[in-house]
C-alpha cells in the first residue's frame, strides 16, 4: 500500500489547521510502516523529504501566488478562481509522480490551486481516491461561505457557476470523509459524493498523559480569557471585544489575543476596547498562550470545519467558551451551556454569568472519553481502514 497525500499547502508552509493535520497524517502513517509521499504546491518545483516523508512540490499554475497577503482587485481574483475551478496545467507533472511513485490511493484534502481536476488524473490511471473535507472550496471559491460579515445561508450566483464542475467530478470519488459531521453534511445537503462511502474522521492529536490541572474558579478568581488563531471578522474577534467592552467596569478580567494581526485592524479594535484591558501577543507558541489564559473563547462566526484550537484547550484542561458553529459544538458535545449563538445577545449573556459569578466555570466538563476521540492514533487507524477498503 502507498499513498499519495495531497494538499495546497504543507510544512513548513501552514496558515491553518489544516497543514499541521495532514503533515501528523502523513507522518503517523509513516511510522505505522505505511508508503507515504505529499503532494503540494509553492512557488517553485522542488522534491524533498521531510521527517522521513518524501515531498513533491509543484509550482503554482495560476496568475498569482494567493498567500502572500497582498491585496488583488475583483477582477484579478475572479480570474484567479475561474481557473482554478478546474486546473489541467499540472496534469503531466501528476502523471510523472504517479510513474515513480505509483500509489495504491491518492488522498486529496485542501485542493485550492490544484483543482478538482487531480480527481480525473487518478481515475484515469484506476487509482482509488480518498477526500478529506477541511474547507468549503468545493462550495464556495473563498473556501469559507463568508460574505459582508456573516456565514452564507445559501449560495449566491457567482458560487453555484465556479461550483458546478467541482459537484460532477465530486461524483467520481471512492470515499469522502469530513473533519466533522458539519462540514460532510453540508456536502451531502448540496448533492456532492453521490456515489461515495461518507465517514467522520475528526482531526488528530497527540494526547499525552501530562498532569494538566484544571482550574478551580471560586468568586474571587480573576479571568484570563484568551483568543488564538487568524484575527479577522469571520473569526468572531470584533463579536468577543465588543460583548467583552460592556464589562469594563468589572475588575476581574483581561483578554490575551495571539495570532498576527495588521497594525490597522488593531488600532480598529482598540479604537471601541480599553487597552488596559487587552494584550496583543502576536504569533506565539501555542504552550505559552495557554499558560496565560484560564478560559478560550472561540467565538466564529462562520461555520468552522472544525476549530482545532478548542481540542488545544481541552487537552490542556482550560474552559472553552464556544461559538454554535460547524464543528466546534460537535467538540464542545456535554458543554451546552458554554454554546452561544455569536450573532445575538447570547456571547454577552454567558460572559455576565461567568464574570458575575467565576465558579460557573467548574461546572465545564472535561470527558476524557470524548477527548479520546481526537487521539490521531485512532484518526490513523480509520484511515488505514478506509484504505485498504475494495
Amino acid at each position: 500500500m502507498k499513498i499519495l497525500i495531497v494538499n495546497t499547502l504543507y510544512y513548513p508552509h501552514k496558515i491553518g489547521g489544516a497543514e499541521i493535520s495532514v503533515q501528523s497524517i502523513a507522518e503517523g502513517l509513516q511510522k505505522k510502516g505505511i508508503e507515504v509521499a505529499v503532494l503540494t504546491l509553492g512557488e517553485r518545483n522542488e522534491d524533498l523529504v521531510s521527517n522521513n516523508v518524501p515531498i513533491y512540490r509543484l509550482t503554482l499554475e495560476n496568475t498569482f501566488w494567493p498567500f502572500d497577503q497582498i491585496e488583488r482587485s475583483k477582477i484579478d481574483k475572479l480570474k484567479w478562481h475561474i481557473s482554478d475551478v478546474y486546473n489541467s496545467k499540472y496534469n503531466k507533472r501528476i502523471h510523472e509522480i504517479i510513474n515513480v511513485f505509483n500509489p495504491t490511493i491518492i488522498h486529496t484534502n485542501n485542493l485550492t490551486g490544484f483543482s478538482v481536476a487531480i480527481w480525473d488524473v487518478a481515475k484515469e490511471r484506476g487509482i482509488k481516491v480518498v477526500h478529506t473535507l477541511r474547507d468549503y472550496y468545493l462550495q464556495c471559491p473563498k473556501t469559507n461561505k463568508f460574505k459582508k460579515g456573516s456565514a452564507c445561508s445559501t449560495q449566491c450566483l457567482e458560487c453555484k457557476l465556479l461550483s458546478k464542475k467541482k459537484k460532477n467530478v465530486s461524483q467520481k470519488i471512492d470515499i469522502v470523509t469530513g473533519i466533522s459531521n458539519s462540514i460532510l453534511q453540508s456536502h451531502i445537503d448540496q448533492g456532492y459524493f453521490k456515489n461515495a462511502l461518507k465517514k467522520v474522521v475528526y482531526n488528530g492529536f497527540n494526547i499525552e498523559k501530562k498532569s494538566f490541572k484544571r482550574t478551580n474558579f471560586d468568586e474571587n478568581s480573576f479571568l484570563n480569557f484568551g483568543f488564538i488563531g487568524q484575527i479577522n471578522q469571520s473569526k468572531g474577534i470584533e463579536v468577543l471585544m465588543k460583548s467583552l467592552v460592556e464589562f469594563s467596569n468589572y475588575n476581574n478580567w483581561k483578554l490575551y489575543v495571539a495570532g498576527r494581526i495588521e497594525p490597522y485592524y488593531q488600532e480598529y479594535l482598540l479604537s471601541f476596547f480599553p487597552k488596559d484591558r487587552v494584550e496583543f501577543l502576536g504569533y506565539i507558541d501555542q504552550d505559552v498562550f495557554f499558560k496565560k489564559i484560564n478560559v478560550l473563547i472561540v467565538p466564529s462566526i462562520w461555520e468552522e470545519p472544525f476549530g482545532r484550537v478548542v481540542v488545544e484547550g481541552l487537552l490542556r484542561k482550560v474552559v472553552v467558551l464556544g461559538s454554535k458553529r460547524g464543528g466546534i459544538k460537535e467538540i464542545l458535545e456535554g458543554n451546552e451551556e458554554f454554546l452561544f449563538n455569536p450573532l445575538s445577545e447570547e456571547p454577552r449573556k454567558l460572559l455576565e454569568l461567568i464574570i458575575i459569578n467565576p465558579k460557573k466555570l467548574n461546572l465545564f466538563n472535561f470527558d476524557i472519553n470524548l477527548i479520546e476521540r481526537f487521539s490521531l492514533e485512532n484518526v490513523i487507524k480509520h484511515y488505514h481502514n478506509f484504505y485498504k477498503i475494495k
